[in-house]
């Protein structure tokens, strides 16, 4: 009986990672791969609303992981992201797109880790390149993911490979040139509860030289108007979040989705020290305007190297 394979992403997984672990599914599927694609957690608001809109067909959400033998993980490649749900020594391939990553504690895997913009990218040039015809539902989900990564291609993360990856899937899915920003409206409501469950939904922590780190990352239309009327809301939630992580260092990345426009908002002093220190940058009532704007993948190894030189 050959071992059964899971397909998934990290905890909590976003659009990229649903996106790349379906897609990537339906790729070994064609290669005569029998696997399962399913993930722990909850959907991040704006995967639901592609699902939703385009009336795909909701991906499986499991407990645990205890019925497969084998897993592969799409967009993930560090052990908090998976909270102790997947057993490292069964993952057998890594598909990642972060700089930063713990690889070499996942001793049965083969790892793919490049620097483009999205896991979705890496995915979708395993279609191309193999010339394995792609379903248009996966091409949606896939172009989506990069849209969103790399924030409609304005963000530093962006890479050509990125676009010509787009526009292959495009090529597919012959989505509108405005579905941007039908995706970004969707993605901005975040109306009542619903900042602060953003906020914890899309929150990571990282331990980095006998220091915790937690950075939350919300990407939104209209980041001026969000910061001058809640400002207060955010940062009692992440002060709430600091104390409930026992962190160190805390602090919300927030990219406007429109502009490109980087805010980094903090009421913890420390961390205004910290972030002042990385990207010279001047806190006024808790936020701080960061240039270039850059992903909280891209924040961490230098928050990191920070922190090892001043250890």
């Amino acid at each position: 009986m050959p071992a059964s394979l899971l397909v998934t992403s990290y905890v909590n997984p976003d659009l990229d990672g649903v996106a790349g672990a379906v897609a990537y599914g339906e790729f070994l599927a064609q290669t005569n791969q029998e696997n399962t694609v399913a993930f722990i957690g909850e959907l991040h608001q704006e995967t639901k609303f592609v699902l939703n809109y385009f009336s795909l067909q909701h991906p499986l959400i499991i407990d645990n992981t205890d019925s497969f033998d084998q897993i592969i993980l799409v967009d993930s490649s560090d052990l908090a992201a998976l909270e102790g749900h997947i057993n490292p020594a069964k993952v057998i391939e890594i598909i990642d797109h972060r700089s930063l990553h713990e690889t070499d504690k996942f001793s049965n895997a083969k790892s793919q880790i490049e620097l483009v913009g999205a896991a979705a990218t890496l995915v979708a040039e395993r279609f191309m390149n193999s010339h394995i015809v792609l379903s248009k539902s996966s091409a949606i989900l896939l172009y989506s993911a990069i849209i969103s990564n790399t924030l409609n291609f304005k963000g530093s993360i962006t890479t050509e490979r990125d676009r010509f990856a787009a526009t292959y899937l495009n090529n597919i899915a012959e989505l509108p040139s405005d579905y941007w920003r039908q995706l970004f409206t969707a993605k901005s409501d975040l109306s009542g509860s619903k900042l602060k469950a953003t906020l914890a939904g899309d929150f990571a922590t990282f331990s980095i030289n006998n220091n915790r780190l937690g950075i939350a990352q919300v990407e939104v239309m209209n980041v001026k108007q969000l910061i001058a009327s809640r400002v207060a809301e955010i940062t009692e939630a992440l002060t709430g979040l600091q104390s409930d992580n026992s962190l160190d260092f805390i602090f919300l990345n927030l990219l406007d989705l429109e502009t490109g426009t980087n805010y980094l908002v903090t009421s913890d002093l420390n961390t205004q020290a910290l972030l002042s220190s990385v990207f010279s940058a001047s806190f006024a009532n808790c936020v701080a305007l960061n240039n270039p704007p850059l992903m909280r993948k891209q924040i961490v190894p230098l928050i990191k190297a920070e922190l090892e030189l001043n250890s």
